[in-house]
């Protein structure tokens, strides 16, 4: 329960750092991407770490091509869904 409420914490926090802040229109694209990279970065390091405790379990047998190709594609996923999210808000913003 204890873990749970963690967990719900830290989510508000991140969901609160990455809500879009009130810029002039001069700092609002360099401000979204800045904050874009820093997510784009957890957001791979989490796919990352996903991804290799996935091929753990997922890929039996010492390793190899296989550990790594899970692992990467959960880089991967992490890296792309940080990218659509930077690229949604910089077009909200040239709305």
């Amino acid at each position: 329960h204890c873990h749970l409420k963690l967990k719900q914490s830290i989510l508000k926090k991140q969901m609160s750092s990455t809500a879009p802040k009130a810029y002039s229109s001069d700092e609002a694209i360099p401000q979204t991407i800045q904050s874009g990279m820093q997510n784009i970065a957890l957001s791979t390091v989490t796919g990352l770490i996903a991804g290799g405790l996935a091929s753990i379990v997922l890929v039996r047998g010492g390793g190899g091509a296989g550990r790594k190709a899970v692992t990467l594609f959960g880089g991967g996923m992490g890296l792309g869904s940080a990218w659509t999210r930077v690229s949604m808000e910089i077009e909200d913003i040239l709305k």
